[in-house]
């Protein structure tokens, strides 16, 4: 089901009826007691927790029902993640018809943003592995249509909408129609347009379904054990796209996708969802020194720079919030801010960014240098796929193969990744790089070894590997669960860490597709962490810097999809109108943990230097930070 706000607000229509029928009726007669009608409130809706919001339009559209001239405005978009104490949307008009409509604006988008926020958790729990999440029909009555658009805005994709367009035979079809090839034939004849696919709850009934002409369009592997699923994986052998279900949790499924299998159909994340804590509070005359607040805090934020000068350095990835971003002396990519800073002579360098990069500017800056972060918990998905303890196994296991693991690989970690993973590639002869240079570093790698190890991302190893000439077979990504057979690692010139990021990996092909269909001729630019599908039906993949440079460069009416994270895609529509700029998916994805830096954090961090102090520093020890500034020295060299 496409993210339409026009389908959205359709389905909502008749159960905002009902919803305001149900809690106003005939008026709020608190509401209207005690207060005059015609005083003007303010309100906001705020986040009492991290998660991701949707719903914002069912909730303007409950406001406007319940009376047109209260205006309702989304401060953050569909999709997004947000902070505690963050302002969701902004709400202003008659006070009686305001609160009157509050619980049913509320209702309505604590459920949505509650099953969005869970949907964003099974998702980045499989975001390492090619399984897709989807919802089921275990919706609320009638609610079908919302429940399915808050699925899509956490991330993940709908199964069937309705009874009547999809054939799903279940083992109830197979064991009434009595047998399972009985009960396709029987399906297939009657609704030859539909696509069709099949439950299974053995290997048997698998074989049965696998030999069935022509091919099903899917099946469905129904409670069966991870080694069970291995086994019907093999089986399967790519000929039709299996989906597990049964008995899936946040804590279980990680470990089915990495069975192999291509679907995982989660019914929790509708039938028993826990809402999103949101609150409205009315402020009235207090609405303007609300607002003041973020402005009270840049205010601190500039006032701090004034007092430390050439002492302080402010740095700002791409990816950060735009309010935050605005206040940074420098803006780009991680290693090219790291490499700014440590080339200026402030004392105190602050990141606003996540705790690698703080960490790669703690490795490059110059003896007496400081570097804080915002908000110490802001961490990385793609580098915490991989550990030190767990490359460490895997190059002891490549050691067993090999007789020496060094002779024959040079170890390579994307910049995305920990200090001790630089460390380990310094001290085994390897190098860092990054998502602009990967080529020129495993070009340079592959000179001094004949095999690279390559380590956290997956996709940007692959994408860069196979624009290299290198191919699919030649690569071999490593199995966390399961060591690769020896003949399969003999034959691998490039060994690749399971890891990728949450964000870029949500990018498919049928977004590409998609985007060119609603804008011909349009050139679509990914960045590489994306799937290697997915750059193979773009136009061109590279890194941010890449991206901006190509988007600057381009002429006036040139249109362009960005498959990267949301907040640089809407910056560049703002800082060049004259293009058509879009989000490549339909679901722009963010960065959770780049968005935890907040004007608020940030300011927080420079009141206690101003007062002498070091809050959140971010230190690495000599002994890792000497290898790892060998490591990031080996590539600068390049």
């Amino acid at each position: 089901m496409k993210c339409n706000h026009d389908t959205l607000l359709a389905a909502a229509a008749p159960l905002i009826e009902l919803a305001v029928a149900e809690d106003i009726g005939p008026g709020d007669a608190t509401s209207l007691s005690t207060l005059d009608a015609a005083v003007i409130l303010e309100g906001r809706i705020r986040a009492k927790e991290a998660g991701v919001i949707a719903g914002l339009p069912v909730a303007e559209a409950v406001f406007q029902r319940v009376d047109p001239a209260i205006t309702f405005s989304a401060r953050v978009a569909e999709g997004q993640e947000v902070v505690a104490g963050e302002v969701v949307a902004e709400v202003r008009g008659p006070g009686p018809s305001l609160l009157a409509a509050e619980r049913l604006a509320l209702n309505f988008l604590q459920r949505m943003s509650g099953i969005a926020t869970l949907t964003r958790s099974f998702v980045d729990a499989v975001a390492t592995t090619g399984a897709t999440i989807l919802d089921t029909r275990k919706t609320l009555p009638a609610y079908r249509v919302l429940d399915k658009y808050a699925v899509r805005m956490g991330g993940g994709m709908n199964h069937r909408m309705s009874l009547f367009d999809m054939l799903l035979v279940k083992d109830n079809h197979i064991d009434g129609a009595g047998g399972l090839t009985l009960a396709v034939e029987r399906a297939r004849a009657m609704y030859p347009e539909l696509p069709v696919e099949v439950e299974v709850r053995s290997l048997d009934e698998l074989r049965e379904a696998l030999a069935i002409v022509p091919p099903l369009d899917r099946i469905l592997l129904d409670n069966m054990t991870p080694d069970t699923m291995r086994e019907a994986v093999a089986l399967a052998g790519g000929r039709v796209p299996l989906e597990a279900s049964g008995g899936v949790s946040v804590e279980t499924v990680a470990a089915i996708a990495a069975t192999g299998v291509d679907f995982i159909s989660v019914g929790a994340l509708t039938h028993s969802v826990k809402a999103l804590d949101l609150s409205m509070k009315v402020e009235g005359n207090k609405g303007q020194e609300t607002r003041g607040k973020k402005q009270r805090a840049e205010g601190r934020v500039k006032a701090a720079k004034q007092v430390l000068g050439d002492r302080l350095v402010i740095l700002g990835h791409h990816y950060q919030r735009e309010e935050v971003v605005a206040l940074a002396d420098y803006r780009g990519d991680s290693l090219q801010l790291a490499r700014a800073a440590a080339g200026t002579d402030a004392e105190f360098i602050v990141f606003c960014g996540v705790h690698f990069m703080a960490e790669v500017a703690a490795t490059l800056a110059k003896p007496g240098q400081h570097v804080l972060i915002p908000d110490p918990g802001a961490g990385c998905y793609l580098a915490d796929t991989a550990t030190p303890e767990g490359v460490q196994a895997a190059w002891r296991a490549l050691d067993a193969v090999f007789g020496d693991a060094e002779v024959e690989f040079t170890p390579v970690t994307y910049v995305n990744s920990s200090a001790a993973l630089k460390a380990f590639c310094g001290k085994h002869g390897g190098t860092v790089c990054t998502s602009g240079n990967a080529e020129k570093v495993l070009r340079w790698a592959l000179l001094q070894r004949p095999r690279v190890f390559f380590f956290p991302d997956q996709h940007l190893g692959r994408n860069t590997a196979l624009q290299m000439g290198i191919k699919m077979d030649e690569m071999v990504v490593w199995d966390l669960h399961r060591k690769p057979e020896q003949d399969i690692i003999q034959r691998a010139k490039v060994v690749l860490w399971p890891g990728a990021c949450n964000v870029h990996q949500r990018f498919r092909p049928a977004h590409v597709t998609a985007a060119r269909a609603q804008y011909p001729g349009i050139r679509v630019i990914v960045h590489p962490e994306c799937k290697a599908e997915t750059v193979a039906a773009a136009d061109g993949a590279g890194s941010t810097a890449y991206i901006i440079k190509q988007i600057a460069a381009a002429p006036a009416g040139s249109q362009w999809a960005v498959g990267t994270e949301s907040r640089l895609v809407y910056r560049l529509q703002h800082e060049y109108p004259a293009q058509t700029i879009v989000p490549l998916a339909d679901v722009p994805p963010y960065c959770a943990t780049m968005g935890q830096t907040t004007v608020e954090n940030l300011a927080e961090v420079l009141d206690t230097l101003a007062r002498g102090e070091l809050r959140h520093e971010v230190t690495v020890d000599a002994g890792t930070a000497r290898w790892a500034k060998i490591a990031l020295e080996r590539m600068l060299a390049l």
